[in-house]
């Protein structure tokens, strides 16, 4: 209360401090949603565009602008959610996003999550685009049923790497039909089947190495609480290295010159996350190393493969 007597008593108009305010919370609601996570959820979406409009970046014009920014909004939607659904947990485990560390109250980010659904929803249906609304509709309502009751996927093993698999397959989706739909291209399907898989079988495995303390105390049954973390580890590890060589293969198979590079990365950042994943075993504070392997792999996969469009145009 005296600080906000302070600020009145300053001068500073009640309305720019609104503004101010909300503005702030904006910007912490988009840490909390995690940017990294926001990134490479719209690379996967351009990604799909991208190689649906044959591998060509001029194929990626303004049409796509109102699809991407409605697919934005979902994916703020659905990691905003899950913070909001996580404040106990997130407290336990240090993880230092906004709510948990007391910047962000949970109301003002549930707020603004149904607001990200809201935008998500009517933009999607001013695109005209049945596919797209449809799509973004069953993103939305998996990103609730993850974290909220009475579902609660995030709860087993086989909730989470499931929910994962289907927002990955979901974002590249939209992608396509954003481009133009048609046939989808068998270099589309082959890159969103290897980097859903690497979301459902790697990421999801590791990203429980870390939270083991907040996954307990909820009751969670996750990989490492359902599996032990000799088991959870040796799944995450083999899983790094079966997609990562899957995708290559497969990508040599058919598309070299397109699908190629990026699949090399992701075999390489396979076998990194497969031996970090047998290294770190039992180090909490370390816990986090295979989790971000995967992260920074996923990220450079996409990377390169924008860098190849890029030099080919």
């Amino acid at each position: 209360m005296g600080a906000y007597t302070a600020q009145i008593n300053s001068g500073t108009p009640t309305s720019t401090l609104r503004i101010a305010g909300a503005a702030r919370a904006a910007v912490l609601f988009v840490e909390e949603a995690r940017v990294c996570v926001q990134i490479v959820f719209l690379m996967r979406f351009l990604a799909a565009a991208a190689v649906t409009a044959g591998g060509r970046l001029a194929g990626m014009g303004p049409e796509l602008i109102a699809p991407g920014v409605s697919w934005v909004l979902a994916t703020l939607f659905t990691y905003g959610i899950n913070g909001v659904s996580d404040v106990q947990e997130d407290r336990l485990n240090r993880t230092g996003r906004p709510i948990a560390r007391g910047d962000l109250s949970p109301k003002a980010a549930a707020r603004l999550t149904w607001l990200s659904a809201a935008g998500s929803v009517v933009i999607a249906l001013a695109c005209n685009n049945v596919l797209l609304i449809t799509f973004v509709l069953a993103f939305l309502f998996l990103g609730y049923a993850y974290s909220a009751a009475p579902f609660q996927l995030k709860r087993s093993a086989a909730g989470t790497s499931g929910s994962v698999l289907l927002m990955g397959l979901l974002t590249y989706a939209a992608g396509w039909t954003a481009a133009g739909e048609g046939r989808p291209p068998g270099a589309m399907l082959v890159l969103a089947a290897a980097m859903s898989l690497w979301m459902c079988v790697v990421g999801a495995v590791t990203k429980d190495f870390s939270h083991v303390r907040g996954d307990a105390a909820a009751g969670r049954r996750t990989s490492v609480t359902a599996w032990g973390d000799t088991t959870a580890r040796l799944v995450g590890g083999a899983g790094a290295l079966l997609v990562g060589g899957g995708f290559l293969a497969a990508a040599l198979t058919g598309w070299a010159a397109l699908l190629g590079p990026a699949a090399a990365v992701l075999a390489g950042g396979g076998l990194v996350v497969a031996v970090l994943c047998r290294t770190t075993r039992g180090d909490e504070a370390r816990g986090r190393t295979p989790y971000r392997a995967f992260m920074v792999t996923q990220h450079l996969v996409h990377v390169t493969l924008f860098a190849g469009l890029f030099l080919t145009a």
